[in-house]
């Protein structure tokens, strides 16, 4: 009896806990706000945005035959169009085509901000369009366009932005560089000359802002409302070619040990055990933003990370965005078998695109793959790139100065730091700058984010009217940041 009475306290007491852990789990105020953003692009800003957009500026890094005329002329357009800018900012090119701006501060000894983004986009079939890809035609209140969220309208942005703040003759407290990169896409050269041209002139950012999170409008976990999420890591990524063998031969002899079917059964072993999945501190901290803005049933879950954790790692398993969250991926993209229909082959060969969680390294996100074949198999890894370090968050005066800005920009939106699992630019400006963030001043609204690369690609008008206000509160009130 004694015994039962004890353990009923033991699961009162526990209740009380859990409810006033709910309870207690409110989103994140944001201290000593910014005045509200009371600025915002108008129709001029977009002609001159939908202008840059119709500059097909595709690299083609490993195309020998590229055409290069767009990137000819990119740099002459945006004189044109943000004139004050190019007369002002000290212009740099870095390998001919990646674009650095440097906005001189009034105190040069205070380390710089880099804010940037990349002006080459991916190609597109016009075929496939409903409006032609660089045409940046405007229907049902969006231009449509390839580069319209990536990433033309960060760059776009920023440079309405300073040609509004030169015309007031207003001047930053410290350096300004606004870069955009013309290989992110292909994962080229430029942003890391950027970076080692900043470290040789012992000009280290301060901060660095690039592309990854926006302001979401259909967040996880079915909250309701907006959300801006913003990158304070990025996943590794390489690529894994594969290649089985064994004696080939006739189709009307198969064996479990021809290449093909070693191949296909190690890939089935890799597929069927994914790693167990572990909730980084900022996941950690984005659901807890997430639940404190949804019923009392996440909040009750999310508020006690204590105890429900597992179960919480578990459920993030059950979709795709929210798996990648949360462990390393392993995506099957290429393979190569017998050039013939009746003949088994000698090799088989697969390739697998690996995204490397930021609790572990490429090393032993590799060993997980050879785990999964015979010790006959070879491999070639490329396009190696480590996680990147998770930025500071949890009280950091620069992540504070950014949910400050967002804030003004967009008052009624949560702010939450998230662990982004595409890759970007930002991760070689990580290697030397730990407040390196990854987020878009603009509201992706909708079915926006899975546009990018895709069909269709387009933006909002009024979203990027609004990220103009965003990048002129950015710059404008920098005096508010860290030292």
């Amino acid at each position: 009896m004694v015994v039962l009475i004890v353990l009923a306290a033991a699961v009162a007491a526990l209740a009380v806990v859990l409810v006033a852990n709910a309870v207690r789990l409110k989103p994140t105020p944001v201290p000593d706000p910014l005045p509200p953003a009371d600025e915002t692009g108008d129709a001029a800003a977009v002609e001159r945005f939908r202008e840059m957009l119709r500059c097909p500026t595709v690299w083609g890094l490993h195309d020998p035959e590229a055409d290069r005329s767009s990137f000819d002329g990119f740099v002459p357009l945006l004189r044109r169009l943000y004139p004050r800018v190019f007369d002002e900012l000290e212009l740099e090119l870095v390998d001919g085509y990646g674009i650095s701006l440097l906005w001189k501060g009034a105190d040069r000894d205070l380390a710089p901000v880099v804010f940037m983004a990349h002006h080459d986009v991916v190609g597109a079939e016009a075929s496939e369009w409903a409006h032609d890809p660089f045409a940046a035609d405007i229907a049902d209140g969006a231009v449509y366009a390839r580069g319209a969220v990536d990433t033309k309208c960060i760059w776009a942005g920023l440079l309405e932005a300073a040609e509004r703040l030169l015309a007031e003759g207003f001047a930053p407290p410290r350096d300004v560089y606004l870069f955009s990169s013309n290989t992110e896409e292909d994962g080229g050269d430029t942003t890391p000359h950027m970076v080692e041209r900043l470290v040789e002139r012992g000009r280290v950012p301060y901060m660095v802002l690039d592309e990854g999170g926006a302001v979401i409008d259909n967040p996880p976990l079915g909250v309701k409302g907006q959300i801006a999420v913003v990158g304070v890591a990025e996943k590794g990524v390489f690529n894994a070619r594969i290649a089985t063998s064994a004696e080939g031969g006739h189709a009307a002899m198969p064996s479990l040990e021809d290449a093909t079917a070693k191949l296909v059964s190690g890939l089935d072993a890799l597929q069927k055990n994914p790693p167990a999945s572990k909730l980084s501190a900022p996941v950690a901290a984005m659901l807890r933003e997430l639940a404190a803005r949804g019923g009392f049933g996440l909040r009750l879950v999310f508020g006690n990370l204590w105890l429900f954790r597992p179960l919480v790692a578990r459920i993030m398993q059950g979709g795709s965005e929210t798996a990648a969250m949360v462990r390393t991926t392993y995506a099957l993209t290429q393979l190569e078998g017998s050039p013939a229909h009746n003949v088994i082959p000698r090799q088989a060969r697969a390739t697998v695109n690996v995204r490397v969680d930021p609790g572990e390294d490429v090393d032993a996100a590799f060993a997980r793959i050879k785990e999964c074949f015979d010790d006959a198999t070879a491999y070639e890894l490329f396009e190696v790139s480590e996680p990147s370090p998770i930025a500071p968050f949890d009280g950091d005066p620069a992540f504070e100065y950014l949910r400050r800005v967002i804030a003004s920009a967009y008052p009624d939106a949560g702010i939450a730091p998230y662990v982004q699992t595409s890759c970007s630019d930002a991760r070689h400006f990580h290697r030397v700058c730990p407040r390196t963030y990854r987020f878009a001043g603009i509201l992706f609204a909708g079915d926006t984010r899975s546009r990018i690369h895709g069909r269709d690609e387009r933006l909002d008008v009024e979203a990027y009217k609004r990220g103009v206000g965003f990048y002129i509160q950015l710059i404008r009130h920098l005096d508010r940041l860290g030292k």
